[in-house]
């Protein structure tokens, strides 16, 4: 009988920092990045934050920059703070050791199946490409990687994943076999893990059970929304089941140090959802819904 695993490295509401970086997420942060990426507790983390007297005052650059970067140490005008930031968590003391006790058998067997081909099957739940966005000095520069599908839980072998998993999809299978949500897929594949994430690749001997869903992301509309998409800068709550957002894994180098972290990206190009018509036209149609009941009763 195979056993059952939830993803401890994403558990959420026992974590939380106010370091800025994380109000995007409300300022809630997953174990994977307190135990395994920062390794932040109890002693916190440090940073370095560069700042520009001129700016502050006001004043343009006479370099002709339009923020503080790399090229600025030498600058009489360059200076930085030092800023401490201390990780909270919602468990008492007790608690905390057994979920680390826990947290640390979990990823035992992470490491145990890193690289194993395995049985997979699950149903799919939505498709997004792979977003990487390089920022610096210049500018954003945006590539697309792959594609991913994802799914609510899934068997591996004989175990229950039941938790977010996702899948590597390349462009060719994507297009070949034109999955949706609903449909049930089920293939040998690779077990691997990205900061946090269980990411399956390379699938083959692939059975695919179509359910009735329609396709929504297609390769020529995500090669458009490369172009012209934005990294979304305000709340993200109304964004997360859009069929137009992707996570973006953001590689940062206007920082000190070069930080990678992840946001959600518009591939319509909307920066901020109060602005977004997908969301503007739902609130539309649940406002005649609700008026069409009142009328109706």
């Amino acid at each position: 009988m195979g056993r059952t695993f939830k993803n401890l490295w994403k558990a959420a509401g026992l974590f939380s920092c106010r370091h800025p970086a994380h109000r995007f997420f409300d300022y809630n942060v997953s174990p994977y990045h307190v135990l395994s990426e920062k390794k932040c507790l109890p002693g916190g983390c440090l940073e370095f934050k560069w700042r520009c007297r001129r700016f502050e005052k006001g004043q343009k650059c006479p370099r002709g920059f339009n923020h503080v970067g790399r090229n600025c140490f030498s600058c009489k005008d360059y200076h930085e703070s030092k800023l401490h930031y201390l990780p909270e968590t919602s468990l008492d003391e007790n608690s905390l050791g057994e979920f680390i006790e826990k947290f640390r058998e979990f990823v035992g067997w992470i490491e145990s199946q890193n690289g194993r081909l395995l049985r997979f099957s699950g149903i799919v739940d939505s498709l997004k490409p792979g977003v990487k966005v390089s920022l610096t000095s210049e500018g954003m520069k945006v590539r697309l990687d792959g594609f991913f599908a994802s799914f609510n839980n899934g068997y591996l072998n004989n175990d229950l994943f039941d938790d977010r998993i996702y899948m590597r999809i390349p462009r060719g299978l994507l297009s070949r076999l034109a999955p949706a949500k609903g449909d049930e897929l089920e293939c040998d594949t690779v077990f691997s893990h990205d900061r946090g994430r269980i990411v399956l690749s390379n699938p083959r001997r692939i059975d695919l059970e179509r359910n009735g869903g329609r396709q929504i992301l297609n390769t020529s509309r995500t090669v458009v929304g490369r172009a012209t998409g934005k990294v979304i800068s305000g709340p993200i709550e109304h964004c997360r089941e859009c069929p137009y957002s992707a996570l973006a894994e953001i590689e940062d180098r206007t920082r000190a140090r070069t930080s990678y972290y992840r946001r959600f990206f518009c591939l319509r190009g909307i920066a901020d959802q109060e602005t977004c018509p997908v969301r503007l036209e739902e609130k539309f149609a649940s406002g005649i819904g609700r008026n069409e009941s009142s009328r109706r009763f």
